[in-house]
């Protein structure tokens, strides 16, 4: 069964988050995608998009930080009008895929191309996962059909 893939958006702003929810579900049908003004990590996505400043609160990286307390394997990337030395030093400590300015094109443009090569790589991850199931699975089968065969062979020789 194909596991749903959550987004989650932090953002205090309510129109740019909503916009932005919107250009993904066009870019992403099959992402579950929701939004929140608070500047509150919740568990349980894939995907965490967050906003760097909460009404003149800087916490971008802090929530990237807790982003990867509940979620390591998760792709997390912050939004922000503005990039000091100091949050890209955090962010790259916390392993956040990338920063990008919120009213630059080109930085949505890059930030909806991550956000496809993470999925991209999530579902090779997963068919990589089912190949080498089948793989195992297989070869179970084929050593209980020879130990099957051995026995039989054992059987006949004792009869």
């Amino acid at each position: 069964m194909k596991k749903l893939r959550k987004l989650l958006i932090l953002d205090d702003d309510p129109h740019y988050s909503g916009m932005l929810a919107l250009k993904l579900r066009m870019q992403f049908p099959e992402l579950v995608i929701s939004a929140s003004q608070r500047s509150k990590v919740m568990p349980g996505y894939d995907i965490y998009i967050l906003d760097n400043d909460f009404s003149g609160d800087e916490c971008g990286a802090k929530l990237a930080e807790e982003v990867r307390a509940v979620e390591p394997e998760s792709l997390v990337a912050v939004l922000s009008g503005t990039l000091k030395f100091s949050l890209l030093k955090r962010l790259v400590n916390c392993h956040a895929a990338g920063v990008f300015d919120k009213s630059d094109d080109d930085d949505l443009e890059r930030l909806m191309n991550l956000i496809d090569r993470f999925l991209l790589s999530q579902q090779g991850a997963r068919d990589e996962n089912r190949t080498q199931s089948k793989g195992v699975l297989a070869g179970i089968s084929d050593l209980l059909s020879e130990w099957n065969r051995r026995l039989a062979f054992e059987e006949k020789r004792l009869s």
